[in-house]
């Protein structure tokens, strides 16, 4: 189970980091971006995993991609709005940090 949490959970920071790095250069627009964003299914995985995030602390790597992926989907105009789009950046910064720190544990 641990396994299959890990894979979706890189996959969707990759998705969602390759989505920021178009954003960040131009190739698309914001709306594409929050489609994108949206089409996520983060809150599937959260739903699908309830019991094993509470009881295996090995996972706590994949829950903080996870709630912040959530987040974003849910505040992306907020941030927008309050930061600009450069706001993606630093949720590149994040992602890959908890990516580096999830991939070098599973070994």
């Amino acid at each position: 189970m641990t396994q299959s949490i890990h894979q979706k959970s890189i996959k969707l920071a990759q998705q969602a980091i390759d989505s920021m790095d178009d954003l960040m250069r131009a190739r698309i627009d914001l709306d594409i971006y929050k489609q994108r964003l949206d089409s996520l299914v983060v809150d599937e995985v959260l739903d699908q995993f309830p019991k094993d995030f509470k009881q295996d602390p090995k996972l706590v790597y994949c829950l903080e991609i996870l709630m912040i992926l959530s987040s974003l989907q849910r505040e992306l105009e907020f941030q927008v709005a309050e930061y600009g789009a450069s706001v993606a950046s630093e949720d590149i910064r994040m992602l890959t940090d908890l990516l580096h720190k999830l991939t070098t544990t599973d070994s």
